[in-house]
């Protein structure tokens, strides 16, 4: 019998669309490696491809989890996935003790956590002090991505800058596509460049945007674009600093990274502290004399973007989304396993199976 596996996720234009891709290219790991995914979620319209339990958006937490237990044991579900900021402790460890492996995908680390794994592939992850009975699969090597940007050849570098990207995501939930554009048009090399935009498909001022431009022969607005193709076309890129960050390391894009969300903080220091990356720091601290010396530095330093572009590709495989299947369904794998001989409870066949799976039991540990 195929295994199980829930993902609870939200993803739509209030709270952004990270969570969703994250999730789905883990979903779409552990579907080619012969186990079912079933997605709960508030936004199911944003879901395709798998089947989908709606979490009705009027409950209240306590109504939200007692749906989610129901929907767990009605499909038998075997390991439950957890992405989302709403779950604090107390529902933390409330899912911890359910009948089923737990597994949470964190940013933050601002709980004790006691679910059965924390996967965290931030660059950042294994500086934070992780408190609790879990798990925990952190750094790179963990980090959750699309498969297109797995195993990517090594980037060849123009000795020219020509094609600038711009990103802020499937939302821009502040709205920073329009001013950053505005912004631009005083730069001194603004002409002799050509700027990529993406337009994300829940974006709030795509009509001013393209008012703003329809007479600029050198902006190209891209709606819901080929991300990875147009990565490939650009040699450098201006982006909020979320998961686009380790999209553009993977692709070898040197890139300009301004800081939208309190989330993204660790990243865009990490980032520049590893080299692949210039942090700007926060969007609306941002000023346009400052902004335009970093623009020059990375346009007019072709050694620079060369050590950015090689660092980044050292960095981000993206060969973590696989490697997290392998884990979870192997535990899973191994409980099924015993369920013939009824003699070890949930509880010890968690810690057993997990300790085998990272090898801790092996060692001795």
């Amino acid at each position: 019998m195929s295994e199980v596996i829930a993902i609870r996720v939200d993803g739509n234009s209030e709270i952004g669309f990270g969570h969703l891709m994250r999730t789905q290219a883990l979903a779409r790991q552990i579907e080619k490696r012969g186990a079912k995914v079933i997605f709960l979620s508030r936004n199911p319209e944003n879901i395709r491809g798998y089947q989908v339990e709606i979490i009705g958006s009027g409950n209240e937490l306590g109504e939200e989890d007692a749906m989610v237990e129901h929907i767990i044991k009605s499909c038998g579900a075997d390991m439950l996935i957890i992405d989302s900021y709403a779950y604090e402790q107390s529902r933390l460890d409330k899912m911890a003790e359910l009948n089923l492996f737990s597994v949470y995908i964190d940013d933050m680390n601002r709980y004790e956590f006691n679910v059965d794994f924390v996967v965290n592939g931030n660059l950042y992850a294994s500086k934070l002090d992780y408190r609790g009975r879990t798990e925990c699969l952190l750094g790179s090597k963990y980090l959750l991505m699309r498969e297109e940007f797995c195993g990517l050849p090594p980037r060849k570098i123009r000795s020219k800058v020509e094609d600038v990207l711009i990103s802020f995501g499937a939302a821009d939930i502040e709205n920073i596509t329009l001013g950053l554009l505005q912004c631009l048009f005083s730069y001194k090399n603004f002409p002799g460049l050509n700027w990529h935009v993406v337009i994300g498909p829940v974006f709030r001022s795509i009509e001013e945007i393209e008012f703003l431009v329809h007479d600029r022969v050198n902006i190209f607005l891209h709606h819901s674009p080929d991300i990875k193709e147009l990565m490939e076309k650009c040699d450098i890129s201006i982006n909020a600093a979320g998961s686009t960050t380790y999209e553009l390391a993977a692709c070898g894009v040197p890139a300009l990274l301004m800081i939208a969300a309190d989330n993204q903080v660790k990243l865009a220091h990490e980032a520049e502290l590893q080299g692949f990356a210039v942090n700007l720091g926060w969007y609306n601290d941002l000023q346009p004399p400052i902004f335009f010396k970093a623009l020059d530095g990375l346009i007019d330093d072709y050694n620079m973007r060369h050590k950015m572009t090689r660092k980044g590709q050292t960095l981000i495989d993206g060969a973590g989304t696989g490697r997290v299947a392998d884990i979870l369904l192997e535990v899973v794998r191994r409980r099924h396993e015993r369920n013939d001989t009824g003699q070890e409870d949930i509880s010890n066949r968690r810690n057993r199976d997990r300790r085998q799976s990272s090898g801790l039991e092996n060692a001795g540990i």
